[in-house]
């Protein structure tokens, strides 16, 4: 019976959200009945509005048809696999193979799958046009375990690789002569000649701006183009696919006549499409120029909004995936940023609405070159204004440079782009020719990289938001459009001016919020430690930030988790001991700070130096103190019963005591009680039983009676020691301190068997709540008027 039911609720579930779709889609359309009939605008809009959550609807259905039963991360399946090697990117130590088509069978049950796969093979013996035959190991790609890291899963489905695997076995691999196969080949070839005729550095951007493969990229150039707003120039730019593409077809028509132009120039535009792995910004404009190109053929010209909405409907009905691709949306909004926004603060009589423009017949050239950069400016800020929260989801930061740097970044982008292509068509040929054409591309991109860096010196040149959660990023686009539609219909400067202002109120409240008078997070880091903690007012303190298990913790989980949250500053970085698990991530913090992102005080446990202890213990310490001070952060040592404090906020440290004899760095790890108000939090880092009875003794010692002593210590949370070994975490401590709430950061599967059995029963025997990073991911603790709540990052985005 509760079998049936539970059928019954999933098929009512289905019907009636499919029935809400419907109901909502009908009611849209009304609207914009209403509005058609006031503004004339084509009958286009209504059926995109009407085919949007269908697309919706139609990407959770594919989701549940692919995703069979078992879950991949869990259990290991091994298949076969056939299909076209559509691309090859190159690792460090290893390839992946792209299959896009790819026809998988799993050995287990039969099932059959069809589409794109990422297989991973440390053999290069594949090429781009091949087909494959092979016997592989599928899995599911990751999923992020705290706020702000990267979405391995959502990224390669979105661009429709749905799996991915590690090669078993080669069975078959076959060259083969198809017009495709060629098309990839040649992909692979101007790959190749970038390598020979640009530095390492700018090979790496040309392949990414011209071929859309972000494989030779460096990590540091990324993320300084990210700062800096102009991270858009290492995609396809679709601005100059577009430019290219209209050029090629309008120089044919003159020579051929415009149903040739248009076939030469869509074969061509296609082959370039297939050549640049069907990035979702290339697929739009080459739909744009495609619908262009017929429009000029059949003697009709193409209006900008019906153009995009014939490019985004056919994309999300190509790949449904599209719907959660940022460079999908990105691309979208930035056209509608030119189609729907700048009309609103720049027309043929004015400019930020009150501002005249001068008569055309009058103007002199000193007007001519203000207004001109006065465009190119509101051309930037139209684009801004559509794309910023997406821009805020994904790196958490506005690049107010970017609308000063993008007038000089984007005119020369049509110079690289001709550069690149011109390089690799006469590297097919030359390789002297191919370095003559990189010459241009060459310098510019060297040009760009000091312009960057210098912007990178200016220190608000960069607003560090946060990433706002989804009611407000609903509510600003509610009111975009609002605005959209009020200038429409009532053409009224006061009323774009309202609308304007009630815009820029909503923008300042784009920002990341804690929801809460103090938040505090242990990060999955894997087998390490790291605990963020951020107050209502602004303060931000970081305990430890390490891991063995996971690389470049510090800049691919703790600082992704930092601009996440908002963080420009971390106020205070407490460590408790040099272990690597506990410090690896604060260097690569250290070499991280720039305009967007500082240091302010480290705190490390003071410790004897004249004691006879492992030369190793006190040279991690005496390194790590040597690079604080190299890089200018201030370095303060506590003890025992030094505070800091701020508002209701506070830091006690309980350890180490003064002149503590220690004979291991656990035994002198740093433990700090912090509270807020009401609450409590006592941070143990890699403290044992030595440490923990250090501590009670010296309470103890303090307080002058046990009972006192109790209440000092007694905490609604504790972090729990060594991530749970069974040398820390004693019975006497634990009926000292009765923790309400216990924490464990460890990795999944270490090899230390942390946390210990013995360990999780004695926090069971005193009726503590027990939560582990391994199991949960990201757990964060919110707390409100002294009481707590616990959020566990896993079950939240399960």
């Amino acid at each position: 019976m509760a079998a049936v039911l539970s059928v019954a609720a999933v098929y009512f579930s289905v019907y009636a959200s499919a029935y809400i779709v419907i109901i909502v889609g009908i009611l849209v359309a009304a609207g914009f009945l209403i509005y058609l009939k006031h503004t004339g605008i084509p009958i286009f809009y209504v059926l995109f509005i009407m085919m949007f959550p269908v697309m919706c609807l139609r990407t959770k259905d594919y989701t549940d048809k692919l995703q069979f039963q078992g879950n991949l991360s869990e259990k290991l399946y091994t298949a076969d696999v056939k299909g076209y090697v559509t691309g090859i990117m190159r690792g460090d130590n290893s390839y992946t193979i792209q299959i896009r088509n790819a026809r998988i069978t799993l050995d287990s049950c039969g099932t059959r799958l069809k589409c794109g796969i990422n297989i991973y093979s440390k053999e290069d013996s594949f090429v781009a046009g091949d087909y494959a035959n092979l016997k592989v190991s599928l899995k599911d790609y990751s999923m992020p375990t705290n706020e702000g890291q990267f979405n391995s899963r959502k990224y390669y489905t979105s661009q429709g690789f749905i799996y991915c695997a590690d090669v078993i076995e080669v069975i078959e691999v076959k060259r083969d002569n198809t017009y495709l196969s060629y098309v990839y080949r040649l992909s692979e070839s101007v790959k190749n000649i970038y390598k020979k005729v640009y530095s390492s550095h700018n090979a790496g951007i040309m392949q990414s701006i011209v071929l859309g493969d972000r494989s030779g990229l460096d990590d540091d150039v990324k993320m300084l183009y990210q700062k800096n707003g102009i991270s858009h120039i290492l995609a396809i730019s679709a601005l100059h696919v577009s430019l290219v593409g209209m050029c090629i077809y309008d120089f044919l028509k003159r020579k051929t006549g415009r149903i040739v132009s248009a076939c030469i120039s869509t074969f061509l535009i296609l082959s370039y499409l297939c050549m640049t792995g069907y990035s979702a910004s290339a697929s739009r404009a080459v739909i744009m120029i495609l619908v262009y190109m017929l429009a000029d053929v059949l003697g009709r010209t193409s209006d900008g909004a019906n153009t995009l909405g014939i490019a985004t409907v056919i994309l999300l009905w190509i790949n449904p995936y599209n719907i959660v691709n940022s460079a999908f949306w990105l691309s979208f909004l930035a056209m509608s940023g030119i189609i729907f926004v700048k009309p609103l603060l720049s027309d043929d009589k004015s400019i930020l609405i009150y501002v005249k423009r001068p008569d055309k017949k009058h103007i002199t050239f000193k007007q001519m070159i203000v207004f001109g950069l006065a465009d190119s400016i509101i051309t930037g800020i139209s684009i801004t204004i559509t794309t910023l929260p997406v821009m805020l989801v994904i790196s958490g930061q506005v690049p107010v440079i970017s609308l000063f740097l993008n007038i000089i970044v984007i005119p020369l982008m049509s110079v690289i782009m001709m550069s690149g292509i011109f390089t690799g068509i006469t590297g097919m040929f030359s390789i002297g020719a191919a370095c003559f054409f990189a010459g241009a591309g060459g310098y510019i991109l060297d040009f760009y990289n000091v312009l960057c860096k210098i912007s990178s010196h200016f220190k608000y040149a960069v607003i560090v938001t946060g990433a706002p959660d989804n009611s407000r990023i609903v509510l600003y686009f509610m009111v975009l459009i609002v605005w959209v539609l009020v200038h429409v219909l009532l053409k009224n400067k006061r009323a774009d001016t309202i609308c304007l202002g009630l815009l820029m109120l909503v923008m300042t409240g784009l920002h990341y919020d804690i929801n809460a008078d103090m938040k505090a997070a242990m990060l999955d880091v894997g087998q390490g430690d790291s605990i963020a903690v951020h107050t209502k007012d602004g303060l931000n303190v970081l305990f430890d930030g390490g891991s063995t298990t996971k690389k470049n913790v510090g800049r691919y989980t703790i600082y992704s988790y930092l601009k996440h949250c908002g963080v420009r500053k971390l106020d205070y970085v407490f460590v408790s001991h040099p272990d690597k698990d506990h410090i690896n991530g604060i260097y690569e913090l250290i070499e991280m700070r720039d305009n967007t992102f500082e240091i302010g005080t480290v705190v490390l446990p003071e410790i004897r130096r004249n004691m006879a202890v492992k030369k190793q213990v006190d040279d991690d310490m005496s390194k790590l103190e040597k690079t604080l001070k190299a890089a200018g952060i201030n370095v303060v040592y506590a003890v025992a019963g030094d505070c800091i404090k701020s508002g209701e906020f506070s830091v006690k440290c309980m350890h180490p005591c003064d002149g503590y004899d220690y004979e291991s760095a656990n035994d002198y790890s740093a433990v700090y009680l912090v509270e807020y108000g009401d609450f409590s939090m006592l941070m143990t880092g890699d403290a044992e039983k030595k440490a923990e009875k250090c501590i009670v003794e010296d309470v103890n010692r303090i307080a002058g009676d046990a009972d006192t002593s109790a209440r000092l210590v007694s905490v609604n949370i504790l972090k729990v020691g060594h991530h749970g070994s069974k040398g820390a975490s004693s019975e006497e401590f634990l009926s000292y301190v009765k923790p309400e709430t216990a924490l464990i950061s460890c990795g999944a599967g270490n090899s230390y068997g942390h946390p210990h059995t013995q360990t999780l029963q004695r926090l069971s025997g005193i009726g503590a709540k027990v939560y582990r990073t391994d199991e949960s991911g990201e757990i964060a603790v919110r707390v409100r008027e002294g009481s707590y709540k616990i959020e566990m990052f896993k079950k939240l985005k399960g």
